[in-house]
């Protein structure tokens, strides 16, 4: 096995990078395809949610608006004087007045009425407003002995066929029985409602191809469209829809045909029927399975081309090993010690002679072993300060995004100046010092979007003296010092916190404090403190985090061993951290 596998470099890369590259791709691959679908679902139901919510009150307002009609036409004294009235005592004005009345209404809801009626005394007093020219008749019979129950005497009746006009239309009604006891003391008000009406309202919203939008009553549904039978409600569903308590709510169900099916629906207020979308579940996350399928093709391609990269790489990096390999074989065992002169094969001299002056060439490579260590130490301090920035970045950025939402958008603004101008100093062109004036506005910058962030809880005051501005300082010194005073700092107390930021020079030397009048450090865990930022980078900290040790140790590093950070601190008053540094103008060589 290890002959085929670790035998060789070539192997050996390709057996150890290989499958790590293609389990990284894979769970990025699945990480991207599950995070993307759990978007798409959130979008999809929510706009399925948002035009029920926008159908149902406009539907709500027109329906209600309709109802009042009924009421204030049906409770009007002249009407319910009349009933038990004789046909010959009922006036001509009595009709002129209510036909005008009727008139009104019928003309100001043409939009949704298709004709309202008046029947009263059963046809002793009979009014009405259509578009048809018939003779309607009603049969009281059937009125009164299948709706009852409702001590007002309104009611509501699904899609139905308009059996009163004698038309082939299909109508919704909404009407009111008045019944004062004897059998001939009765009345009808009806208003029939348009079912083209409907069905324009609740085409408007598309829903997919086969979704659809439909009014479920006590008494039947309406459909918005034509439904294929797959795709409609089943007994069992309707029913369930037309007796749940539930104003609003979301389910799925197997239709007949094995069809996968999501209901969302909501309550209309005017007459409690259940508006109800109902989309196939294909259509709706239609888009997520295109996502799932491109994401197993790209990360299939991604991984087809990654083990031809690694292959060609492999084969690139062995090579020369190779040719090396072939040339040590040459050499015997014995003459591996290096003679002033040696024979054989002109590669051979070319390797002794190579060796001879690697020998040479260790001492001058260890006297810059310590430098290179040195200059590591601040490749890897620079690193894990890097790494820093995104949790700062992101949570900015989701303060501005919380601005736009509540409509701030000047504030929003100015947070995005200054983090711009934030990132900007903190670039500084790939340059590790800066002037003093540049790491104040850095942070003048950071606090501004802080105090965005978190309001009230605290306050800052700058005070840096100006002759000592334009001296050198190691960029992104301040900035985590400011970020301990508020997190460690002026969060953990009661009350507003209070930032100060000091800058003031010796004979020698520039000091810049940052205080806090926060609860303050411990004298156990301030001396805990001071030994952490003097040990050595590779111990395991327990009480500072990274920041401080990354200012303490870059300091350190440019300015000598004489400088960095000092912590003082009375707990229960505050925190000082004070950074010393030399007087420093101009350019310096950051290599030192």
């Amino acid at each position: 096995m290890q002959k085929y596998f670790l035998y060789s470099i070539k192997s050996t890369i390709n057996t150890l990078y290989v499958p790590i590259i293609i389990i990284f791709i894979s769970i990025s691959g699945w990480v991207s395809s599950m995070l993307a679908t759990a978007q798409i679902e959130e979008n999809a139901y929510k706009n399925v949610n948002d035009t029920i919510f926008q159908t149902k009150n406009y539907l709500d307002y027109m329906l209600s608006d309709v109802f009042q009609q009924l009421v204030s036409v049906s409770s009007n004294p002249r009407i319910t004087n009349l009933i038990g009235t004789d046909e010959a005592e009922i006036k001509p004005e009595f009709y002129v007045e209510i036909d005008k009345s009727l008139q009104h209404v019928y003309s100001r809801y043409n939009i949704i009425l298709e004709s309202v009626l008046i029947d009263l005394n059963e046809g002793e007093f009979f009014l009405y407003h259509s578009d048809y020219n018939t003779n309607p008749s009603i049969s009281y019979k059937d009125y009164f002995d299948q709706y009852k129950g409702n001590k007002e005497g309104f009611y509501w009746r699904n899609i139905h066929q308009d059996e009163i006009f004698n038309t082939n239309d299909q109508v919704m009604s909404v009407f009111r029985l008045i019944n004062r006891g004897a059998s001939s003391d009765k009345g009808i008000v009806l208003f029939n409602l348009r079912d083209d009406y409907f069905e324009q309202v609740l085409n408007k919203s598309l829903i997919g191809e086969n979704g659809y939008l439909t009014l479920i009553s006590p008494n039947g549904k309406f459909e918005s469209k034509e439904v294929k039978t797959e795709y409609q409600l089943d007994m069992e569903t309707l029913s369930s829809l037309q007796t749940t308590e539930k104003e609003r709510g979301q389910f799925s169900y197997e239709s007949v045909e094995g069809e996968d099916m999501i209901v969302i629906y909501d309550t209309i207020e005017a007459n409690k029927w259940k508006l109800a979308a109902v989309v196939p579940e294909s259509e709706i996350l239609n888009k997520v399975n295109y996502i799932k399928h491109a994401t197993i093709f790209f990360i299939l391609i991604m991984i087809l081309s990654a083990i031809f990269l690694t292959s060609f790489v492999g084969k690139y990096i062995s090579k020369p090993f190779e040719k090396m390999a072939e040339q040590m074989r040459t050499i015997n065992r014995k003459s591996l010690v290096l003679y002033n002169e040696t024979s054989g094969p002109e590669e051979m001299k070319i390797l002794h002679n190579g060796f001879k002056e690697l020998l040479l060439r260790i001492q001058t490579l260890m006297d810059q072993i310590q430098l290179e260590q040195e200059e590591k130490r601040q490749l890897e301090f620079a690193v894990m300060h890097a790494q820093i920035n995104p949790h700062f970045l992101y949570n900015t950025l989701y303060s501005i995004k919380g601005l736009c939402d509540m409509g701030l958008n000047k504030d929003a603004s100015q947070m995005v100046s200054a983090l711009s101008s934030f990132f900007r100093i903190g670039i500084s062109k790939g340059k590790e010092i800066i002037s003093i004036k540049e790491e104040i506005e850095h942070i003048e910058h950071y606090l501004f979007i802080q105090e965005m962030r978190y309001g009230d809880d605290f306050s800052y005051e700058v005070n840096v003296e100006e002759e000592i501005l334009s001296y050198n300082i190691i960029k992104l010194s301040l900035q985590p010092l400011i970020e301990n005073a508020i997190y460690h700092g002026v969060k953990q107390r009661r009350g507003q916190g209070k930032i100060n930021i000091k800058g003031y020079e010796t004979e020698s030397t520039i000091v810049l404090e940052v205080s806090d009048n926060g609860n303050g450090i411990e004298k156990e865990k301030l001396a805990e403190i001071s030994r952490e930022l003097d040990a050595s980078f590779k111990e395991k900290k327990s009480f500072i985090g990274i920041g401080l040790k990354s200012v303490n140790e870059r300091i350190k590093i440019h300015f000598g061993q004489e400088y960095g950070l000092n912590i003082s601190s009375k707990f229960g008053q505050g925190t000082v951290v004070s950074i010393l540094i030399p007087k420093i103008k101009g350019e310096i060589n950051e290599n030192v």
